[in-house]
């Protein structure tokens, strides 16, 4: 049986009543920005090991599984192992040739592939990582006051800054659902004699291709009763747009920020 649930957690919020569940989501917010960019500074494997013990405690802190995350992220690391072998084996030729570990025409293994591939792993696993707890520890309706919250002063440059963060975030909300459907269409191909846990990887991923017409036909359908629903309940979006729940950030949310960018200071300078 296809279970794409328990393989993608992107997108997903897991309440788990925890310190990181209650911070404020502008905090949370500009910590995963600073660790974005912390991805593209550091650029050693020790700057890196630095970073380690942080998203640890992170993971701690906020109570969530790591065996839940790992399960969760099968997929991408299946597909980002398969990215890194074509970097490892294509590397470009300009290396010494003592760097070579194995080498046979246009293919070849170098320490130096191997260490621009580990480094890429690290960066786009951080990347993933950080953006991923996000999604966990933040409902939707935070997200998007955040988001609000932050890029509010680009308002008074006519920049519609309420819709584009509303589009961006039913964007990712959108995630799960499609998930869920392909499931759902799933389980009813297999109830009907054809079953996508058989065959090769190929005959696999050409059962799973079948089902992308009905997904996207039924994500159309979705955003038109959102839009209805919407305009029903006579949404409006904007700077003089109230809300119900109002954020305010704690000192040791300020705190936990502080130490992040401390943190990442000093992997970046190791």
């Amino acid at each position: 049986m296809l279970e794409l649930q328990r393989n993608v957690i992107f997108g997903q919020f897991v309440e788990t009543g925890s310190v990181v569940h209650r911070m404020d989501a502008r905090v949370k917010i500009a910590a995963t920005f600073v660790l974005i960019v912390a991805s593209f500074l550091i650029d050693d494997f020790l700057g890196f090991a630095v970073v380690l013990p942080l998203l640890v405690a992170i993971g701690v802190v906020s109570k969530i599984p790591p065996g839940y995350v790992l399960r969760g992220s099968q997929i991408f690391l299946a597909f980002l192992a398969f990215i890194l072998a074509f970097q490892v084996l294509f590397y470009p030729a300009d290396v010494p040739e003592s760097s070579y570990l194995w080498r046979w025409g246009i293919l070849s293994v170098s320490t130096e592939g191997l260490h621009t591939a580990g480094i890429i792993a690290l960066r786009v696993i951080l990347l993933y990582y950080v953006t991923t707890m996000l999604m966990l520890t933040t409902s939707l309706v935070d997200l998007t006051n955040g988001l609000e919250l932050i890029f509010g002063p680009l308002q008074r440059l006519r920049i519609p800054v309420n819709e584009l963060v509303l589009v961006f975030v039913i964007a990712i909300k959108f995630v799960p659902i499609f998930i869920e459907e392909m499931e759902r269409l799933a389980r009813a191909q297999t109830a009907r004699g054809l079953p996508f846990d058989e065959g090769g990887a190929i005959t696999r991923a050409r059962r799973i291709g079948r089902l992308l017409v009905p997904i996207f036909i039924s994500g159309f359908a979705r955003a038109d009763t959102l839009t209805i629903a919407m305009n029903t309940r006579s949404y409006r979006g904007g700077r003089h747009r109230t809300k119900l729940r109002q954020m305010r950030a704690s000192p040791s949310d300020w705190l936990a920020l502080a130490l992040v960018i401390a943190w990442i200071l000093v992997a970046w300078k190791v």
